[in-house]
């Protein structure tokens, strides 16, 4: 007990550091549980963020990394070696393709051996020194409301929460984004809804959601985008084929391509000092 009690201390001083202001644009990836598809998300808003911009996406959940199967991917180097301090940060990358890169998790960390708070600052300063490499980096976090989890959110210029229809999984959802705004990080939180059979599902996911975020925490929130529930998908994700690179033009690949072009939107009005962001046409 004593030990979570003095992570909790060391990660609630990060919390309260003031941000400095940073050329790399930082995206957060999360769900209040797992199953509602928010690596297949991750993944593939990647690959459509890197038609156009030089994307680096690090898979950050610790205990079920399994960004590397989507990718169709067999892990040669992976965070677990840079965490214990076997290599540099630089040199766990692996490239997927010219604009697109990844940091492929390793799974198995158990409590006791989770990255430290120094560890995961530092990873974070690693990062900003690749601001002259990539236009974007995106965080696959971990299912839940994990202390790491909810550190490097605040950490992040945008929040994508990614829930599915269900009641319980916008429960969940709304408990990610009470933490937020607990840690005084409330703006850019946007909300995905994934395996939707109908559109109307989404749209009333979502109002449910906007609607208690309100009236209980007096925030708002954006929608994002809603996925379509498809065979497809399903199929791509057991064959392990990257969907968004291997589709054409479907709903699913317009959804992505609507994400992108809202991304773009608050990149653009956004106060930091980094090079307008065009979305793909």
């Amino acid at each position: 007990m004593t030990g979570q009690l003095d992570r909790i201390i060391e990660l609630d001083k990060l919390y309260n550091k003031s941000h400095k202001s940073s050329a790399l644009k930082k995206i957060a990836i999360a769900s209040g549980k797992g199953g509602t598809g928010k690596t297949f998300f991750a993944a593939n808003f990647a690959y459509q963020l890197s038609v156009s911009k030089k994307v680096l996406l690090i898979d950050l959940d610790f205990k079920l990394a399994n960004i590397h199967l989507l990718f169709n991917l067999h892990p040669q180097k992976n965070l677990a070696e840079y965490f214990e301090s076997k290599k540099l940060f630089e040199d766990v990358i692996t490239e997927y393709n010219s604009n697109l890169h990844l940091v492929l998790g390793d799974t198995g960390f158990s409590d006791k051996s989770l990255p430290s708070v120094t560890q995961i600052e530092k990873m974070l300063e690693d990062i900003e020194k690749l601001s002259d490499k990539y236009d974007l980096v995106l965080f696959d976090l971990g299912a839940g409301i994990s202390n790491e989890n909810i550190f490097l959110l605040t950490q992040s210029d945008i929040k994508i929460i990614v829930a599915a229809p269900e009641p319980t999984a916008l429960m969940d959802a709304y408990m990610v984004i009470k933490q937020l705004i607990s840690n005084f990080a409330k703006e850019n939180i946007l909300v995905t809804i994934n395996r939707v059979v109908e559109p109307k599902e989404a749209d009333q996911a979502f109002d449910n959601l906007r609607t208690a975020v309100n009236h209980f925490l007096k925030t708002n929130i954006e929608f994002l985008v809603s996925i379509p529930e498809s065979a497809q998908i399903r199929r791509s994700i057991i064959e392990q084929n990257l969907y968004s690179a291997n589709q054409k033009a479907d709903k699913v690949i317009k959804s992505f391509i609507t994400a992108e072009h809202k991304i773009s939107k608050i990149n653009q009005v956004s106060n930091i000092n980094h090079p307008s962001f065009e979305p793909t046409l």
